[in-house]
């Protein structure tokens, strides 16, 4: 299937590990030039010589994407090696764990810096030029957690933020439709990531659980009975990347094995 984004210039926060790197290198096969940003040096490094090594073609930029700085470096790196981005894919790390009676004001107004303001500082900085070119796409690494709380897991923060991003992106697809601009939200559920698996290793360890029987609790509540492999929510980002999802746009998407039960 040709999803007629050869050529395109793709700039992928967070996208040296994880759903992020799997992202990038999904959209590297499409033929896009491939922006990797995120914080650390070896890791873009590696995930650039991975698509390039795949036959194509894909530079780093070493940025934090929770800082408006950061957002503009990125940015200004694809326009240096490729000109303005056409893709915009939103990634960044969760805000700080914790109950309610863990948390901090200070938690709460970092977790919206981190969630919400660096999705306002990445779409300011690539709307105009895709405004300008009538077309472009927005996609948000976001949680199921937008569509249905998490239970049982220390995210008050997350459950209060990441709900912010996936309005902002509602209200933006509103705006930006007029000008063939798509925005969109993906809603994780479990996946089988370097991140996600010190996580609830850490929480079996509080438990006092082993991690294989806290973890099989875990795929229980899951109805396919697995962890998502970062490989299947990159096929669905580089969907809605492309030119056959020009008619999807403001939507939450979980892909989550079918563990949420709500149907709104």
């Amino acid at each position: 299937m040709d999803f007629g984004i050869s050529g395109k210039v793709a700039l992928c926060g967070g996208g040296s590990k994880g759903i992020g790197r799997a992202i990038a290198e999904e959209l590297g096969r499409e033929g896009c030039k491939v922006v990797v940003a995120a914080r650390g040096q070896e890791a873009v490094d590696e995930t650039v010589a991975a698509i390039c090594a795949a036959g194509g073609e894909a530079v780093g930029a070493i940025a934090d994407m929770t800082t408006k700085a950061g957002v503009e470096a990125a940015v200004g790196a694809a326009r240096a090696a490729f000109g303005d981005p056409d893709i915009a894919i939103a990634n960044v790390y969760g805000p700080t764990h914790g109950l309610w009676d863990e948390t901090k004001d200070e938690d709460f107004l970092e977790a919206y810096q981190h969630i919400v303001m660096s999705e306002v500082y990445l779409c300011r900085a690539v709307v105009p030029a895709m405004k300008a070119n009538g077309w472009g796409r927005i996609v948000t690494v976001n949680s199921i957690c937008s569509k249905e709380l998490h239970r049982g897991l220390p995210l008050m923060t997350a459950n209060v933020t990441r709900v912010g991003t996936t309005a902002l992106n509602k209200s933006l697809a509103d705006e930006l439709g007029q000008f063939g601009i798509t925005i969109n939200t993906l809603g994780t559920g479990s996946f089988a990531t370097e991140r996600y698996t010190s996580y609830m290793k850490r929480r079996a360890e509080d438990a006092g659980r082993e991690y294989d029987d806290w973890a099989a609790n875990r795929r229980a509540d899951i109805p396919v009975g697995r962890l998502g492999y970062p490989e299947e929510m990159a096929a669905m980002a580089a969907f809605l990347c492309s030119t056959r999802a020009s008619y999807v746009t403001g939507q939450l998407i979980v892909v989550d094995g079918g563990r949420v039960r709500t149907l709104v």
